[in-house]
């Protein structure tokens, strides 16, 4: 699942953060992935609108901070 705002492949087809972004939400709780993911295209599409120079590299530590707070670290039952 992927924020609609983020540094994608639009932004640069080489340097881009879409898989990044992915494997981390993808770590979470289910029942956490869609509000994370909107709650990191809010920040990051903020930042940005104020031209904030560092919105991508501050977008992507709240999700790395959010991800290793709540990740899931034992994944029985899941398949």
């Amino acid at each position: 699942m992927l924020p609609k705002h983020h540094y994608s492949v639009k932004d640069s087809a080489v340097f881009n953060d879409s898989n990044w972004i992915s494997e981390q939400i993808d770590k979470l709780p289910i029942s956490m992935q869609k509000k994370v993911s909107s709650k990191y295209s809010d920040i990051y599409l903020k930042l940005t609108t104020e031209e904030d120079r560092k919105a991508r590299f501050r977008a992507n530590t709240w999700l790395r901070l959010t991800v290793n707070k709540n990740k899931v670290t034992h994944k029985e039952g899941y398949f």
